[in-house]
């Protein structure tokens, strides 16, 4: 399972911003990214690394089974409408 928080670091611990969901003393795996690489103040990234930064951590199999015609039949997708003729 992968969470995403924002945490303080305070007198050598992290202190969630928000509720996590663990088990007492569940072992975890920080990945640590601090204000300035999240693309803080002076720091601005083009869009395709923007993109390529969201997608980075999604197995390539799940990837695969995502629908080539999204945007054209996003009604579909989201509501379970009818597939609009092209």
């Amino acid at each position: 399972m992968s969470q995403h928080l924002r945490a303080v670091y305070e007198h050598g611990v992290f202190r969630p911003l928000e509720p996590v969901w663990l088990h007492e003393h569940q072992e975890v795996t920080l990945v640590l990214e601090t204000a300035d690489a999240a693309g803080g103040a002076g720091e601005e990234k083009p869009i395709w690394e923007v993109a390529a930064d969201l997608v980075r951590d999604i197995p390539d199999n799940a990837l695969s089974t995502v629908p080539t015609d999204g945007a054209a039949q996003h009604d579909h997708y989201l509501y379970g409408a009818k597939k609009r003729d092209r």
